[in-house]
């Protein structure tokens, strides 16, 4: 399906002048370190209607781009969850995501302003085999390239209160097997900070080789 014909419901992700529901977040939230017990991993968190979003990076990581480890985490009735990277949802890679039966699917977007988000080419994901959706949540794991750095500026890998934002709806997408399908307007959005310089994974790349099942 042609990324172009996502809903003008989405206007709302990017600014328009669509008032937003009662629920939406404006002000900044700091994350929160969290580690998972099974995996070793430590993110940078920020949980927002029930749904986390994590992120983790390099040790080594001095300057982007850097590849970013993200996790979303949602209850089952979450129609998509998104981060928006840089802040806002102009001119920023965002990482969209959603449930299709028990897998999940991430769809790279981005908006150059009040208009439609397009298909983000910028930006590619490794969805790793732990991602997965059941009768109470869904999980997305997967490495970005693209997501510490774009035209419009980049991430700090140092950075404390690096600035971030979020999007999520309790609607289904119209197609849940198609990373190009249309979604509804969101039921919250907010903006958040997330302490990278706590989120770094040692030994990254044999991290990831472990999780893709490689070793």
């Amino acid at each position: 399906m042609v990324l172009a014909q996502v809903t003008t419901a989405l206007l709302a992700l990017v600014g328009s002048s669509v008032a937003a529901p009662a629920s939406e977040a404006r002000a900044v939230s700091a994350g929160t370190k969290y580690c998972d017990a099974a995996s070793t991993i430590c993110y940078s968190e920020f949980t927002a209607s029930n749904i986390a979003f994590r992120v983790a990076i390099p040790d080594t990581a001095t300057a982007a781009p850097f590849p970013v480890l993200v996790q979303i985490v949602a209850p089952k009735a979450t129609g998509w969850a998104a981060i928006a990277w840089g802040g806002q949802m102009a001119n920023n890679p965002l990482t969209v995501a959603w449930a299709n039966g028990d897998s999940v699917v991430v769809s790279s977007r981005l908006a150059t302003g009040h208009t439609l988000p397009g298909a983000y080419d910028g930006a590619s994901y490794t969805v790793l085999p732990s991602s997965k959706s059941n009768a109470t949540h869904w999980q997305l794991d997967a490495i970005c390239d693209g997501c510490s750095k774009w035209a419009a500026g980049s991430l700090d890998p140092a950075g404390t209160a690096v600035p971030l934002a979020y999007g999520m709806s309790n609607t289904a997408v119209t197609e849940p097997a198609n990373n190009a399908s249309r979604f509804a307007i969101h039921t919250a959005k907010g903006k958040f900070s997330s302490d990278l310089s706590s989120a770094k994974v040692a030994d990254f790349d044999a991290l990831v080789k472990k999780l893709q099942g490689a070793e």
